[in-house]
């Protein structure tokens, strides 16, 4: 499968998600390809690239340490992209990140272009779409509590 083509799978597989409730701490079910009952941010970005055959960690603090892609900057983004957030909630985990680097991370998304993005959400105090998963502007997402932190390709 190309770039082209996983990119157009990833995004359709994403948008299958839309209106799926937020579960917090959710999991995928072990290598069964099922779609769980709920996704939080990470999971949501891990369920997703399964669907395209790559593995990656499950929370958002190790997929963006990961080895795994590469971070590019905002503009140069494309759809397919990972975008990782500041957010209300998150995890320092310093150690994971190259020397000098310190990184929060609370939230990530999937950009799928337009300046769109499909994650899921549980944010609905700061904004009311911000509930499960969603599609809409990335600019939509309130300041500062949603910085952008670091974009990551995987594919």
């Amino acid at each position: 499968m190309s770039r082209e083509e996983k990119v157009e799978k990833l995004i359709e597989v994403a948008r299958s998600c839309l209106g799926m409730p937020y579960k917090y701490g959710a999991y995928l079910k072990v290598n069964n390809g099922e779609k769980p009952d709920g996704f939080d941010c990470s999971s949501f970005i891990q369920y997703v690239f399964k669907q395209v055959e790559i593995d990656i960690p499950r929370s958002s603090i190790e997929q963006a340490a990961s080895p795994l892609g590469i971070e590019i900057s905002s503009d140069k983004i494309e759809p397919g992209d990972v975008v990782f957030f500041e957010s209300t909630k998150g995890h320092y985990w310093h150690a994971i990140f190259p020397p000098g680097k310190k990184v929060y991370i609370g939230h990530n998304a999937i950009y799928v272009g337009n300046g769109n993005i499909v994650h899921a959400a549980d944010n609905a105090v700061l904004n009311p779409i911000l509930q499960g998963v969603v599609e809409h502007a990335m600019n939509i997402l309130p300041k500062p509590a949603y910085e952008i932190v670091m974009i990551k390709r995987f594919i």
